[in-house]
């Protein structure tokens, strides 16, 4: 259960960011000048629809065998690559005058491809539902226990079961999501106490090999171990910590979203905001890695929440954060889901999937499905991965400079000077297919040493 909790949660940072927020995604449009974000705003929003329970995973990816100074290196530098194709899709929205992705693309590369839109968002959404089913049932079995549930009413199984038909089944049937605003600010405060803790644990010395409070007993999972430890270090293991990193930072199908909501829009001041949320990320993501190394050393798991001691008060209230903010996202997912479907099934020619009437049999047949997957097979991360790290790496790096290039050249024709300089971004489209190898392969290596 340890090693398939910490698997899910790795994949998880795959999907979470690009996920949550995620209404209005699959509908074609122009743009409205409706912003009233101010640029504040809009960085909390963007800040909190990227960062997710991926944070956790950083320090083990660290551990691999990557040492300090490039491991900060690899998370500035795919940051900032991140953060300029992000704005490149506010500039591509700036150009055409469309306000979300699937009119983007439809714009700029073809009105009879942009199944592929609903198709990508389908399958990520549905995957990251199985995820979350996942961990929902991991992280609350163990809870459950610790607060003396009886073993026979208390399966993974059975709890997966009673979480999807007494909660996610109600809220995801909600139809006006801005009745979860509040869980912006939940998921939000669940990742800012995550990285306060860990920073916390990393300073004052309750793991300290041989006198820290929480090193003595032999209750943790491993012991803080330092031998593979370098300030220099970067060889073929760091594919792991890029991989891990390379789809950390998504959120890119949201783009035409953030730029439509911002007060006053137009690219410079999308790009300032995103500049912003991304430095904030890099930051975060930087802190926590580093902090959870220094603690845990080599010994550091996929999931860092693991490593902590069972009767560490901050650890628990940490556990407890991370379950209720996926609990409480799992709507925005299922949301997303079941507009990608219905806009898959409406490019079929079978119209109607989504309408009022089909409201409940949709998200019960979506929800259905996704309980059974999660029930039945023990461990889905081989197929999540692959699909993660292709779609991810297809939406983050390889269509952000499509679409701008060819909404450059639909703005100012394709012999211009604009055009032909805006041509240097498509050297992006390799980059991310790079990127997606990579993925790929530490999938199926991960997988194979199992």
């Amino acid at each position: 259960m340890i090693q398939r909790s910490a698997r899910l949660i790795h994949r998880q940072s795959q999907f979470e960011g690009a996920l949550k927020r995620i209404n209005g995604i699959s509908r074609g449009g122009a743009a409205k000048a409706d912003g009233k974000a101010t640029t504040a705003a809009s960085v909390f929003n963007l800040v909190n629809n990227v960062a997710g329970a991926g944070i956790l995973t950083l320090s083990a990816a660290m551990a691999s065998g990557t040492g300090l100074f490039p491991a900060l290196a690899i998370c500035a530098f795919l940051g900032s690559i991140s953060a300029h194709c992000f704005s490149l899709i506010g500039t591509a929205c700036e150009l055409t005058g469309e306000g979300d992705f699937k009119g983007l693309w439809g714009r700029t590369i073809g009105e009879n491809s942009t199944i592929l839109v609903d198709a990508t968002i389908a399958l990520m959404c549905l995957s990251a539902c199985v995820i979350y089913s996942g961990i929902l049932g991991d992280v609350f079995t163990p809870l459950l226990a610790q607060a003396g549930l009886p073993e026979q009413f208390n399966g993974r199984t059975t709890n997966i079961v009673a979480i999807t038909s007494m909660i996610l089944l109600p809220l995801g049937l909600i139809k006006d999501l801005s009745a979860l605003a509040f869980t912006s600010v939940l998921g939000f405060s669940a990742i800012i106490y995550t990285v306060l803790f860990v920073v916390i644990r990393a300073v004052d010395g309750s793991y300290k090999l041989g006198s820290g409070k929480f090193a003595t007993d032999g209750l943790l999972l491993a012991q803080p171990s330092f031998g593979k430890s370098s300030l220099w270090n970067m060889d073929f293991n760091s594919l792991v910590l890029a991989s891990n990193l390379g789809l950390a930072y998504i959120a890119h199908y949201n783009g035409p979203n953030f730029y439509r909501s911002l007060e006053n829009a137009d690219s410079k001041r999308f790009q300032k905001m995103v500049n912003i949320s991304f430095t904030i990320l890099v930051c975060l993501y930087a802190t926590t890695m580093v902090a959870g190394y220094s603690t845990f050393g080599d010994a550091c798991q996929g999931n860092l929440l693991l490593n902590y001691h069972p009767n560490d008060v901050l650890s628990t209230l940490g556990r407890l954060a991370t379950g209720f903010s996926i609990l409480f996202g799992f709507p925005l997912v299922t949301y997303g889901a079941r507009k990608a479907v219905a806009g898959v099934a409406d490019s079929l020619g079978f119209e109607g999937l989504g309408s009022e009437k089909n409201h409940f049999i949709l998200v019960f047949g979506i929800l259905s499905l996704v309980t059974l997957i999660s029930c039945t097979v023990t461990d889905v991360s081989l197929v999540v991965g692959l699909t993660g790290a292709l779609l991810g790496s297809f939406i983050v790096y390889v269509c952000p400079p499509i679409i701008y290039t060819n909404a450059v050249a639909l703005a100012n024709g394709e012999e211009s000077r604009e055009h032909r300089a805006s041509k240097i971004n498509l050297v992006l489209v390799p980059f991310g297919l790079l990127v997606a190898a990579m993925g790929c392969f530490m999938t199926l290596k991960e997988a194979s040493g199992k």
